[in-house]
């Protein structure tokens, strides 16, 4: 937040608001932290350790998490106040920024008639196993957060943000599958 009190527009990561979002969760250490972020949003957003215990510290500086001592010496857990679930509702508030999409698998397709077809094909072949793996996971997981969370009041926004993963993964799945027969195509033609 700026010296006014508001949210600082020119921030680049949102690393403070996931934290948030997590701690309206429940009281968890840093290394919770990172563990749920893993099994939950680690999908589609990630922290690292380096980047979640100085926000921490800056968060419990500005009033927004409190810390108590946890189990084990030395150890923190920290819990959302309610300066921070106002921070959390504001940043919830504002239109997500739009982001430029960085794509490895796409840059080197773009450049792929430096090599041979068969190069790229073999890079779409991984691709297309990695999302199909993808599918497969989302499946489960929405299984099990169904049985499991039935009736918590964040379920069907959490299912939500699972079914964007799982129609995404779908969609690039289908995609690798046209890539390939395009590419085979090139390779049996010589290119």
């Amino acid at each position: 937040m700026g010296p006014s009190g508001r949210m600082n527009d020119s921030t680049k990561t949102t690393t403070a608001e996931a934290l948030l979002g997590m701690l309206s969760v429940g009281a968890k250490s840093g290394y919770e932290l990172k563990g749920f972020i893993h099994q939950s949003i680690g999908y589609f957003w990630n922290e690292s350790f380096g980047q979640i215990y100085p926000t921490l510290k800056r968060l419990e500086k500005d009033g927004l998490v409190v810390a108590t001592e946890g189990e084990r010496s030395g150890s923190k857990v920290y819990a959302l106040t309610e300066a921070g679930r106002e921070r959390l509702r504001a940043w919830l508030g504002m239109m997500p920024r739009a982001q430029v999409m960085r794509n490895e698998m796409l840059l080197k397709l773009f450049f792929g008639s430096q090599v041979a077809a068969a190069t790229m094909r073999s890079h779409v072949a991984q691709y297309r196993d990695q999302r199909f793996a993808e599918v497969q996971t989302y499946s489960g997981i929405r299984a099990r957060i169904q049985s499991r969370f039935a009736g918590h009041p964040a379920l069907p926004y959490w299912l939500i943000t699972l079914n964007w993963g799982q129609i995404e993964a779908e969609a690039l799945l289908r995609w690798s599958e046209e890539t390939l027969v395009t590419l085979d195509a090139m390779v049996e033609a010589g290119r």
